[in-house]
Parts: C-alpha cells; structure tokens; sequence
C-alpha cells in the first residue's frame, strides 16, 4: 500500500467508529425487538425471552466479523506510522474496532468460544486461518487474526499475551505473525512478541517474556519468570530454568539444559560442551525455592 498520508481518512475513521459500535451493539437488540413486537403468542414470547441471549451473541458476532472485512487488507506484516491517515493503519484501526468490540464484551466473547459453530464461524470472518482446536480464555489477548497460525491442541492459558504488535515511542507501530505449533503450552501471563514462532510441543512457562522474532524448537522449554531477548533461538529439546535471562541472538543448542538463574549473553551459541555455571548468578539461585523451580506453567 501507498505510503502517503490523506487527511480525509481521519473524519473518514471518526464518522464510521460510532457507525460500526451503533450497528455490532445497536442492531441484534433492534432484531429482537422487532421479533418481540411480531410475536403475539405467550409461549412463543417465552421462547423467545430464553433464546435472545444466544440469538444476541451469535448476530453480534456475525457482524463486528462482517464489518470487518473490508478492512482485513490492514492486517499485515510491516512497519507503520500509528496515523489513521495512513491506508495500512486505517484499515488496521477498523478492523481492531471490530474485534476488540467483541474482545472486551466478555459475555459474548466467552460464548463465541464455547460453541464450537460460532467459534469457527466469528474467527474464519476476522480473517483466522488455522486450527481451531486450541484453547483459549476470555482474557487470553489475542488480535490480529489473519495474522496467527495457532495448531492443533495449542494451550494459551488466561492472560497470556499473545503481541502481534508493539507500538514504538517514535509513534510507529511494529507487526508481525504469530505461528504456535501442534500442542504447545503458553503459560498465564506470558506474553509473546511479534514474529515469535513456538514448536510442537514446546513450552513457555508462568510470566515470561519472549522478544522479537524468537525461535523455539519442538519440545523446548522456558522456564517461569525468564526473559528472553529478541531474536534469541532454542533448538529442539532445549530448555531454559527459571528466572534465567536469555540475550539477543543467542542460540541455545539442541538438548541443552541451562539452569536457574542463568545470564547468557547476546550473540553465544550455547552447546553441550559450554560451561554454563559461568553464567548462573548466585543471588539469583539463592532467592528461588524448590517448588518455583519446578512451577507449573497453566
């Protein structure tokens, strides 16, 4: 898309935002009172009072996915100004209004997630792709949808982030995909960075953060409470302990275990044969207790 920034997308955006929310919060009740109204029948009244919180649900979701996409050719990979007269953000700001109206409508949104048919039917109109078989809460932090490839049996347990984007201090915005292969675990309150790509099986545990652009192998784990910087690799079966820091670019070896309250630094290529107890901070060690050690990560 162009670069160039039109000043008419911003009366453009400010007119269709209450626009969009009247017609995704305004129009299912409009439907079922018009329904009310034609219904003279007690019993057919009654079956209606039970079936109208469903019926909301499901004509809410319908819509905020339909007004969405003419707005899905937004969502895409780049670097943009965080500017509504820019066409990429535009598009990206519309279609964020229309899923995150459903996101922070928790009743609904819990509902869109429980039933399988409307499950499918709201995240294939927001532009999602992958397997549907995965787990989610209603404040496990997802957007972006065209942008996410989550496998089959992945875990994101409650509150985890999920960051397709990051928004800069020089007013830009930062967006890449997501991609959590079959059965990996995310743990509560992780959050993820864009361009992050998890591994069949793998595993993030309670309260991590995963930079840029990282890479975990097949069944690789990070412990709880680890920070890993960007760009940083861990090939198949590594695993990183708790409250260890991982530096950019760093490139954990397949099998290797590296112990709580490890610092590694950027750019090493850490192997079977590295010394890793030059990297272990004692006072780190000292403040952790067996049962964080060996924290859960759901």
């Amino acid at each position: 898309m162009s670069e160039v920034l039109h000043p008419w997308r911003r009366p453009i955006c400010q007119v269709l935002v209450p626009v969009y929310l009247t017609v995704i919060f305004g129009a299912p009740l409009a439907i079922i009172e018009a329904s009310w109204s034609l219904v003279g029948n007690p019993w057919a009244r009654g079956l209606l009072v039970l079936i109208a919180p469903l019926a909301y649900a499901f004509m809410f979701c319908i819509l905020a996915g339909v007004l969405s996409l003419p707005h899905r050719k937004g969502v895409v990979a780049g670097k943009f100004p965080r500017d509504v007269r820019h066409p990429v953000y535009f598009h990206r700001r519309m279609h964020g209004l229309c899923w995150t109206s459903l996101y922070y409508f928790k009743p609904v949104y819990y509902l869109c997630l429980t039933i399988p048919t409307l499950k499918r039917a709201t995240f294939r109109l927001f532009g999602y792709r992958g397997s549907l078989d995965f787990t989610a809460y209603p404040d496990t932090w997802i957007r972006d949808l065209p942008l996410l490839s989550i496998g089959k049996g992945v875990y994101l347990s409650n509150r985890a982030t999920i960051g397709t984007n990051i928004a800069t201090r020089n007013g830009s915005i930062v967006v890449s995909g997501i991609t959590i292969d079959d059965g990996a675990l995310i743990g509560h309150l992780s959050m993820l960075a864009p361009g992050v790509h998890v591994g069949k099986q793998a595993e993030i545990g309670v309260g991590c953060g995963v930079g840029l652009q990282v890479e975990l192998g097949d069944r690789a784990y990070i412990g709880p409470c680890c920070a890993i910087d960007s760009g940083a690799s861990f090939l198949e079966e590594s695993s990183v302990g708790a409250m260890s820091y991982v530096g950019k670019r760093t490139v954990v070896g397949a099998g290797v275990s590296v112990p709580s309250g490890a610092l590694l630094p950027s750019r090493q290529k850490i192997t079977p044969e590295t010394d890793l107890e030059q990297y272990v901070s004692s006072a780190t060690v000292k403040k952790l207790k067996p049962k964080d050690l060996e924290q859960s990560s759901v």
